[in-house]
């Protein structure tokens, strides 16, 4: 399909972001935040200042066609619709996008797997019956601060993306657009989920936040201001016995499911391989070790997306999805009464289960597959 309008939906870091890279590859960009006010400053600029590392402005502005006072007015004639934000609020620009969502239109959710099941629900919900495509991604594809009301900082791009169609069977249709918003010619190395479950399940930040977040709450807790969530010294090797088996879990979930699953071992090779040209499975001490984790400052309090968002919408639905195909997951169900000890709150009721993503706690392993295949039961 001919690309010409791209809606972000969210505002945020990724949102930001998402517009000025579109904007920057000549679509006519629309974009829209459920926060009223929060889009003031596109509208006055006209556009979105993309910055370096170092925040120094980059290039020219880059031009959105249309900061939206409302969800309509950002979707009227879209091609493809993005949604880059934290999971939480999926469900909110799902539900408010669904009545005007139309025929032939691409939805595509970045930040964590699974969230087109969210959006699958809220049009089913609004009695939209359109004929859409509902892609996702396993992650971001930046690692990006908005800085200001007109400035976003570009750290670095995610090169290695999994993408899935729900259902499945529309991959080779979503495909096509995926590797043009994505290209080889900005370094991404893109790869086929077998289906949204499977980028549900490679979460890295699930896997490698929660773990040193518990073990080291009390440094946390107390600002110190030389705490780093990947440091040598906050990730000892018992702490890393525990990012390990978390990452077993979730292996085993999908393994169940038939999907092809990486160690986070080899997940991070194929990561340093797209940065650094190094094609290397290190042992999982030395994959987590590496100086371009090792200088990410904080947190420094725990009530932070690393649990309050890695824990409902990562940890309880690997528990959730485990329980529905047989796997055991008693690491990630500590992890998470842990947390919820820690933060005094409750992270099961607010978090992403089976129910949550529209699967039924009564079909068998086939008929999960036939679901997340063909987007119905026969």
């Amino acid at each position: 399909m001919q690309i010409k309008r791209i809606a972000v939906l969210g505002a945020g870091n990724g949102g930001f972001m998402s517009a000025a890279d579109m904007a920057g590859m000549n679509y006519d960009v629309t974009i829209y935040d459920t926060l009223p006010g929060k889009l003031e400053g596109v509208k006055t600029a006209g556009g979105i200042q993309v910055c370096d590392i170092d925040s120094n402005p980059v290039g020219p502005l880059c031009k959105v066609a249309l900061a939206a006072s409302t969800i309509e007015d950002a979707l009227r004639g879209a091609d493809v619709i993005l949604n880059p934000v934290p999971f939480f609020a999926v469900k909110t620009y799902a539900e408010q996008a669904a009545p005007f969502i139309k025929d032939g239109q691409i939805i595509i959710c970045l930040g964590k797997g699974g969230a087109s099941l969210v959006w699958k629900k809220a049009l089913s919900e609004a009695g939209n019956t359109s004929r859409v495509f509902l892609a996702d991604c396993n992650t971001l594809p930046y690692g990006a601060s908005r800085l200001n009301d007109t400035q976003v900082r570009l750290e670095s791009r995610t090169l290695n993306l999994m993408f899935a169609a729900f259902p499945a069977k529309d991959m080779d249709i979503v495909w096509e657009v995926l590797q043009e918003l994505y290209p080889a010619a900005h370094g991404y190395t893109l790869r086929r989920g077998q289906n949204v479950i499977d980028t549900l399940l490679v979460d890295y930040n699930a896997i490698t936040h929660t773990p040193p977040m518990i073990c080291n709450a009390a440094a946390i807790h107390s600002g110190d201001p030389d705490f780093h969530l990947f440091g040598v010294k906050e990730n000892p090797k018992p702490v890393v016995n525990l990012i390990e088996a978390v990452d077993r879990e979730r292996m085993a979930i999908g393994e169940k499911l038939g999907l092809k699953q990486y160690t986070l071992e080899e997940e991070i090779r194929m990561v340093k391989w797209n940065r650094d040209g190094v094609d290397a499975v290190l042992p999982i001490y030395e994959a987590i070790h590496t100086p371009f984790l090792e200088v990410c400052e904080g947190p420094f309090r725990l009530d932070v997306r690393h649990l309050v968002e890695d824990v409902p919408y990562g940890l309880v639905t690997y528990s959730s999805l485990g329980r529905l195909v047989g796997v055991p997951t008693p690491v990630c169900d500590a992890i998470t009464t842990l947390a919820e000890g820690l933060l005094a709150r409750d992270l099961h009721s607010a978090g992403r289960d089976i129910a949550a993503l529209g699967l039924n706690p009564g079909w068998n392993i086939e008929q999960i597959k036939q679901f997340l295949y063909e987007g119905k039961i026969s």
